[in-house]
């Protein structure tokens, strides 16, 4: 099992994000993730968490950034892919997996597909942002800026289409051990596609190792020393 972590990428700026919503600020993105470095991170997610008032000029910009990193682990990027010409401003990048979200939750086969086209099958990571209402599991789509139930998406479009599938926990996101693990059992994907984050903890690294998850990903806190990423990988080996 794979023990990454995540990045958000917010005006050329990287955060720390709480219950999906509190921003803080936490530097550039070469420190956090020469940081990441340091501590042997086996994967970074860089995510723009964007809803629907992103635009075009502001994703460029971001892009910039990233062209710019010297990095050796390998990174996924995603927030705000939304059309072909976003995803042209993608090649060359230091990246080796693409997330979309709102490209899957609206069934943008054309999109997905000129996706898989440019950096193969294997590269291509749906999104899920979840929060569990009333017993009920539902999804933010970023386009909309709202969420929608589990029952009005296409979970067989995302298993046809996407290699390996983020489970998000909105509701627990910059919390410790608190991710909900009930929304594992209540989605419809194969364990070794599935990735896991929001409020992992080293209890859900144990988790998530026990039920054959592909990987874990923990937020930005993963950056202060008692949340080292040896300690989860540690974790993960005494499961």
């Amino acid at each position: 099992m794979r023990v990454g972590a995540t990045v958000l990428l917010f005006d050329q700026q990287c955060i720390q994000s709480y219950e999906w919503n509190l921003k803080r600020p936490l530097g550039k993105l070469q420190g956090i993730i020469d940081s990441l470095e340091e501590y042997h991170c086996d994967e970074v997610a860089i995510i723009r968490p964007v809803k629907n008032d992103d635009n075009f000029e502001l994703f460029k910009k971001d892009i910039e950034v990233v062209k710019q990193l010297s990095c050796m682990t390998p990174i996924s990027f995603g927030g705000g892919v939304r059309t072909l010409e976003h995803l042209k401003l993608l090649k060359g990048l230091p990246i080796e997996r693409l997330i979309f979200s709102s490209a899957f939750l609206e069934k943008n086969e054309k999109l997905i597909l000129a996706a898989k086209k440019l950096f193969g099958h294997q590269a291509i990571q749906c999104l899920l942002p979840i929060i569990i209402k009333s017993n009920e599991i539902q999804v933010y789509n970023p386009s909309t800026n709202d969420y929608m139930t589990l029952d009005s998406v296409d979970t067989q479009f995302i298993n046809t289409l996407a290699n390996e599938i983020i489970l998000f926990d909105t509701e627990h996101e910059g919390m410790n051990d608190s991710f909900d693990w009930l929304i594992l059992k209540n989605i419809p994907f194969d364990h070794n596609k599935v990735i896991v984050s929001g409020g992992i903890g080293k209890g859900d690294v144990k988790k998530a190792k026990q039920n054959k998850i592909a990987s874990v990903l923990v937020d930005n806190k993963i950056l202060h020393q008692e949340y080292s990423i040896t300690g989860y990988k540690n974790a993960a080996k005494l499961s």
